[in-house]
C-alpha cells in the first residue's frame, strides 16, 4: 500500500462530489400526497381538519393527538420553521409540501435576536430575558457565522469547576472569551420546570444588535421515534441540545433527504459531580432492523453524525440486522459514523450485528467542529467503535466511502475477535502528513500511523492520499 501526495485534480473532484451531493439532498423533491395525509403550517389552525394545505394544523403536537394510521403522510410547509420538536407515530411518514427550503425542524424555543431582551449584569456579560427550561447546549448565531462556547460546571468535590480548565467558577462573571455562556439551572439540575437564565459574554454589545439570529440548543430531541416503520424524508433537523432523531429498540426507521444540523452539547447526566455531554444527528440506542438512513446531510453534532449503538451489560438480546448508511454527507462532526455493541453478561445472551453497509457516504474533517469544545480530545475518528465487543453474524461492508482529514484518527474499527471487524473495500483516505490512522483490528488495539509501513492489511488495496 502506498500513500500519494494529494493533487490539485484530485482535491478538486472531491470538493465536486461534495458540492453536487450537497446540491442534490437540498433540492430534493417532497413526498407525493397519497391516502391519508395531514399538513401542518406555520400560519396554520390546530381546530381544522389538517386535511388539505388550506385547512392545514399548527403544530406537530396536533397530529400526534390526531394517531395517523400506519401508511399515512404528514407533511410540514416548505419554508416554515416548527419549534419544540415532535414524536413520530408507527407506520408514518413525515415529509414536506409546497417550494421553498425545507422545512425546519427546531428544539431552539425562540430566536432571540427577536424575542426578549438581553440585559447588561456586568462588563459585557448578558442575560437573556427568556428562561429555558432544559439544559442548553449551545447557542448559534446567525445560521452558524459563529457558536457559543459553553461553561459546563462539575461538582466532583463539592464546590463548583469548570470541567476543562478545573478552576473554580462562581457565576456569570466569571465567563471569560467572547461568545463563552453559561445557562444556570441551578446545581446538577439538567431540567427545571422553573427554568434558567442563559448568560452570555458578548465583548461587541447586546447581542440582539450584535446578530441578526440567535438560535438555542435546549436538551431537547428533534424527533423522537415512536414506533416500527417510521420514515422521515425531506425535513430539516437543527438546533438540537439532544439528537436530531432519537430511537430506542425500532424496526423499519428509514431517514433520507433531511439535513441534520447543529445537534447536541446538553447535558446527558451528572456521574458523581461530573457532566456529560452528548447529541448526535441520528441515532438508534438498542436493536434495530432495517434501519436505513440515505441522501442527508449531516454537520456539526457535538457527538456522531450518524450512529446505531448499545453499551450497556446486562442480559438483554440484542439484534442489529440490516443498517444501511449510504450516499450521505457528514461534515464537521466528532464523530461521523458511530457504532458499537457492547458485551452482555453471559455467553448465554445473544448480541449479534449482521447485514451492515456503510458505502458511498463523503465524511469530512472529524473532529474540526464545534464538538472541538469537549474535554476529550483524542477520541474523533470517522468510523468509531470504541473497543466494544462488536459481534459481527457475517456481511459488514465499509466501501466506495471518502475519509477526508480527522483531527485525531481517521478510524478506530476493533472487535472481539478478527473474523467478526467489517470488510474495507475501495475508499479513499485523505489526511495530514505525520497525523494518525487510528486503531483498528481485534482486541487490543494499538495506534497506527498514516505512513506506509504501519497501514493494516485489513484495509487491503484502499487508496490513500496525504496533505
Amino acid at each position: 500500500m502506498r500513500i500519494h501526495q494529494l493533487s490539485d485534480e484530485i482535491s478538486a473532484r472531491i470538493e465536486e462530489c461534495t458540492s453536487v451531493l450537497r446540491d442534490e439532498i437540498g433540492r430534493a423533491p417532497s413526498v407525493s400526497a397519497r391516502g391519508e395525509t395531514y399538513y401542518i403550517s406555520a400560519d396554520g389552525d390546530d381546530t381544522k381538519d389538517g386535511k388539505t394545505p388550506r385547512t392545514a394544523w399548527r403544530t406537530a403536537k396536533r397530529a400526534e393527538q390526531q394517531r395517523p394510521a400506519a401508511g399515512s403522510l404528514v407533511l410540514f410547509r416548505r419554508g416554515d420553521i416548527f419549534r419544540g420538536g415532535f414524536r413520530a407515530l408507527p407506520g408514518v411518514t413525515y415529509s414536506s409540501y409546497g417550494e421553498g427550503d425545507k422545512p425546519l425542524i427546531t428544539a431552539s424555543p425562540f430566536d432571540g435576536a427577536k424575542t426578549g431582551t438581553w440585559t447588561e449584569v456586568c462588563p459585557s456579560v448578558w442575560r437573556y430575558s427568556e428562561k429555558l427550561k432544559d439544559d442548553c447546549g449551545g447557542i448559534v448565531f446567525d445560521g452558524g457565522t459563529a457558536h457559543g462556547l459553553k461553561k459546563v460546571v462539575n461538582w466532583e468535590s463539592g464546590a463548583p469547576v469548570d470541567s476543562v480548565t478545573r478552576e473554580p467558577f462562581r457565576g456569570y462573571f466569571d465567563l471569560t472569551g467572547d461568545l463563552s455562556f453559561w445557562h444556570d439551572l441551578g446545581r446538577e439540575a439538567i431540567r427545571s420546570e422553573d427554568g434558567g437564565f442563559v448568560y452570555l459574554r458578548s465583548e461587541s454589545g447586546d447581542p440582539a444588535r450584535r446578530f441578526r439570529r440567535i438560535e438555542f440548543l435546549p436538551r431537547v430531541h428533534g424527533i423522537t421515534i415512536g414506533g416500527d416503520n417510521v420514515t422521515v424524508d425531506g425535513l430539516s433537523v437543527m438546533y438540537c441540545g439532544a439528537h436530531g432523531i432519537a430511537a430506542g429498540t425500532v424496526k423499519g426507521l428509514t431517514v433520507r433527504n433531511s439535513v441534520f444540523g447543529w445537534i447536541g452539547g446538553g447535558l446527558q447526566y451528572y456521574r458523581n459531580g461530573r457532566a456529560v455531554r452528548f447529541g448526535n444527528g441520528v441515532e438508534i440506542y438498542g436493536g434495530c432492523a432495517d434501519y436505513t438512513v440515505e441522501r442527508c446531510h449531516v454537520f456539526q453534532c457535538y457527538d456522531a453524525g450518524l450512529t446505531f449503538q448499545y453499551s450497556s451489560g446486562g442480559r438483554d438480546e440484542i439484534l442489529m440486522d440490516g443498517v444501511s448508511f449510504r450516499e450521505n454527507l457528514i461534515e464537521d462532526c466528532v464523530y461521523s459514523v458511530e457504532y458499537f455493541l457492547g458485551r452482555p453478561d453471559g455467553e448465554d445472551v445473544s448480541r449479534i450485528m449482521r447485514r451492515i453497509a456503510i458505502e458511498g457516504n463523503v465524511m469530512r474533517r472529524a473532529g474540526y467542529g464545534w464538538g472541538i469544545q469537549r474535554p476529550d480530545k483524542t477520541t474523533p475518528a470517522h468510523i468509531k467503535s470504541w473497543d466494544h465487543e462488536n459481534r459481527c453474524g457475517g456481511d459488514f461492508l465499509i466501501g466506495n466511502n471518502v475519509f477526508d482529514r480527522a483531527r485525531h484518527m481517521m478510524l478506530h474499527v476493533s472487535a472481539g475477535r478478527e473474523e467478526w471487524l467489517p470488510a474495507f473495500r475501495d475508499n479513499t483516505y485523505i489526511q495530514y502528513r505525520g497525523a494518525d490512522l487510528g486503531r483498528t483490528g481485534p482486541l487490543p488495539t494499538s495506534m497506527s500511523a498514516y505512513e506506509e509501513d504501519a497501514l493494516p492489511a485489513m484495509l487491503g488495496e484502499e487508496t490513500f492520499y496525504c496533505v
